[in-house]
């Protein structure tokens, strides 16, 4: 089920980010929404950081060849960037390497997760402790937005953690696509006539 729906987030993403053009990618036409290029980025970002270093403490696919190169290497994962570091962020993006990479952290987390059993999914992390050799991680803005909402509140108070599957189906799967309603909208009013 985990499978599918990591399958079905990067079916999503391609479908709705193959057809984007170079200015669509840093155009806002909401003032209060970030540009597409950053929540796209954001998105792949958010799956990578929550598979490799929230759950599992291993280097993200961001670190390794040919992505720790690239133009997506920006320390962070976008939560608790202003709107001037978004603005950037949405400017080193090309839609076809971001793809590539949403690709290459989609691959990493269905390997990893084929060579997992159930009783992963309530193993508690020690996120602390994975996020505390990254400083992009220690940020104010970071902390505030990882520990605080309803998923956060409700597992550390009855399990003292928050589990695996939260990782697994709120960061990396149920927040993808409610990003990828908003880039929906904001297409649409991009190419309102």
């Amino acid at each position: 089920m985990l499978a599918q729906q990591l399958d079905t987030v990067n079916i999503r993403v391609h479908h709705t980010a193959g057809d984007l053009k170079d200015g669509e990618l840093v155009a806002q036409p909401l003032s209060i929404a970030n540009p597409i290029g950053f929540i796209l980025w954001h998105m792949a970002r958010s799956q990578d950081w929550a598979v490799n270093t929230a759950i599992r403490d291993v280097a993200e696919v961001i670190t390794m060849d040919p992505w720790r190169r690239s133009s997506l290497a920006v320390p962070g994962i976008g939560t608790g960037f202003d709107a001037a570091a978004a603005t950037d962020v949405a400017r080193r993006v090309d839609r076809d390497t971001l793809l590539d990479y949403a690709d290459a952290v989609h691959a990493n987390a269905l390997a990893w997760l084929r060579t997992q059993n159930e009783s992963m999914l309530d193993l508690i992390p020690d996120v602390a402790a994975h996020d505390a050799l990254h400083p992009e991680y220690q940020t104010a803005g970071f902390r505030a937005e990882m520990d605080s909402g309803p998923e956060h509140d409700d597992a550390v108070g009855w399990k003292g953690g928050l589990p695996a599957w939260v990782f697994l189906t709120s960061v990396a799967v149920t927040h993808l696509h409610r990003h990828l309603g908003e880039v929906d909208l904001v297409k649409a009013l991009l190419r309102r006539p």
